[in-house]
């Protein structure tokens, strides 16, 4: 992307190179920072060409909040300007280049082709099947990730959870907040790595993005990369912005897509098994979300409205079953249960530990017995030794989809009100001018990268797009109606700079405030 407040100077920049050549592709240019981080949400930038001294947003601030937001994307600044002080501060940005205007087009190519060298190598690295190797030898001792494995399995003696933290160095143990999570890969892709080397790269890509900003041990389990940390302040933003930058790394440098569970935080290692046990719920809601990327399982119990922990094995697979599976899945789950015990059991007995079994996720999730289960005359001659078996199992299966359903509609249900909620919010709250994504998230009790993604699916716009729309509907209607001058206006829409007020009304609306009124 190409930023600069000068039109001319954009498009020379885009003229007078080869992108195609040097590798590159143009996905986009814009005139002030603003304008740019607006549009850097919705794409997938490796390289930013930046000027410093723009409007609304100059090229330094927008260098932090770009580094701050996707720390491997590479920054170049042009500016007009040779002072040392910008580039000092430039240096403090990781800027990889810095570049006095005019820009001169074959110096321009030499900076890309050096850029490129650099974007490769990074790629190389995590590629490069002996460095993967390497680091999978070198990885946590077998003992050490054995009690890691303990950990997350269940409670444990507390003398001897300490004892074990102390003995294998575990950095966990600092940190106000722990909280787990877990990476689950897909079985497909990965073209050019063999199938073990992809779990080996993936967890290397989450180290490099969690080194540095927290305590954490990352280790392997089969497909899915697990994951636990610890944090001075509450962690489960920076989790799930982290989280979302490997889960897009993995997809464009792997092929694989990556799915991330999140569970709540606790504050003692002991309660840990806790969090990684919603984690791996979580996960299981990547048939909702489409997956590839953070789940944090309190946005989706939510949806859900449950949240007791359950223990019974049984109870756990038709719960899977029932909120996740396809009808084929919970028909063959329900057979599986019917058969279960062999002749020890009767039909009868068999039916009745399953209704068990269902009435305490019935009654959890608040679906209702009689809405579920019908009067008592139509179910209870199931459980007379005549009755055939495919009787009992059609009328089960029935139940179990009835069920089903109830959650799908309430999750759908739910969502939309979410949605409404924050609408409302918006249209509530829009004359304050620090009106952000956080503040409303905070409201909401609900992640930012969920609601971006619900907010997304419900209205057919980002946050950014509803709150300006709403701000602008506002201001046509104070032009139309009142006296009051731009700067007004602009202030009283939630715009504490008239300049940018009126730059967006006239990319909106074609013309200035002013000559709107007129």
């Amino acid at each position: 992307m190409i930023v600069d407040d000068e039109a001319e100077v954009r498009q020379a920049i885009a003229r007078k190179i080869d992108w195609n050549a040097l590798g590159f592709e143009i996905v986009a240019d814009a005139e002030n920072g603003r304008d740019a981080l607006e549009k850097a949400e919705s794409l997938d930038l490796d390289v930013v060409l930046t000027d410093i001294k723009m409007p609304f947003m100059d090229g330094l601030e927008l260098g932090a909040e770009l580094a701050r937001r996707w720390p491997n994307l590479k920054l170049i600044v042009f500016s007009g300007f040779d002072e040392f002080e910008y580039a000092q501060e430039a240096i403090k940005l990781n800027v990889v280049e810095y570049v006095l205007k005019p820009v001169n087009a074959e110096e321009l190519t030499k900076i890309l082709g050096r850029v490129k060298g650099l974007l490769d190598a990074e790629i190389a690295q995590r590629r490069n099947i002996a460095q993967l190797t390497e680091a999978y030898q070198k990885s946590l001792p077998l003992l050490r990730e054995k009690f890691l494995h303990e950990l997350l399995r269940g409670p444990m003696d507390q003398r001897e959870l300490e004892t074990q933290m102390e003995r294998f160095g575990l950095t966990i143990r600092e940190g106000k907040y722990k909280i787990a999570a877990v990476c689950s890969l897909s079985k497909h892709g990965g073209e050019g790595l063999s199938p073990e080397l992809i779990p080996v790269s993936a967890r290397q890509m989450v180290d490099d993005a969690l080194r540095g900003r927290c305590h954490r041990e990352i280790f392997l389990n089969l497909a899915s990369v697990i994951v636990v940390t610890a944090w001075d302040r509450d962690p489960v933003e920076s989790l799930m912005s982290l989280m979302g930058e490997v889960c897009a790394e993995c997809q464009r440098i792997l092929g694989v897509k990556m799915t991330v569970g999140i569970g709540r935080a606790c504050q003692e290692p002991g309660d840990l098994y806790k969090s990684y046990a919603e984690a791996r719920a979580a996960v299981e809601y990547k048939v909702f979300t489409g997956g590839g990327k953070p789940i944090y399982i309190q946005d989706m119990e939510q949806l859900d409205r449950g949240g007791q922990e359950v223990d019974n094995r049984r109870e756990q697979q038709l719960l899977s079953a029932i909120k996740f599976g396809s009808r084929e899945q919970v028909a063959a789950l329900v057979d599986q249960l019917l058969d279960a015990g062999g002749e020890d059991w009767s039909p009868q007995a068999r039916l009745i530990g399953i209704l068990g079994t269902l009435m305490p996720i019935i009654q959890r999730y608040k679906l209702g017995e009689a809405e579920m289960l019908g009067p008592r005359e139509t179910w209870l001659p199931l459980l007379r030794e005549d009755t055939p078996r495919q009787t009992q199992r059609d009328w089960l299966l029935d139940l179990c989809l009835r069920m089903s359903g109830c959650l799908n509609q309430r999750r759908v249900s739910t969502a939309k009100r979410m949605v409404e909620e924050a609408e409302r919010y918006i249209r509530e709250h829009y004359p304050q001018s620090d009106l952000s994504v956080d503040k409303l998230c905070d409201h909401l009790h609900i992640s930012q990268s969920y609601f971006s993604t619900i907010f997304k699916q419900e209205t057919g716009r980002s946050y950014v797009q509803y709150l300006t729309d709403v701000r602008m509907e506002h201001a046509v209607e104070l032009l139309r109606t009142t006296d009051d001058k731009t700067y007004l206006v602009a202030e009283k829409v939630g715009y504490d700079e008239p300049n940018y007020f009126s730059y967006v009304f006239k990319k909106r609306f074609g013309v200035s405030p002013s000559q709107f009124r007129k």
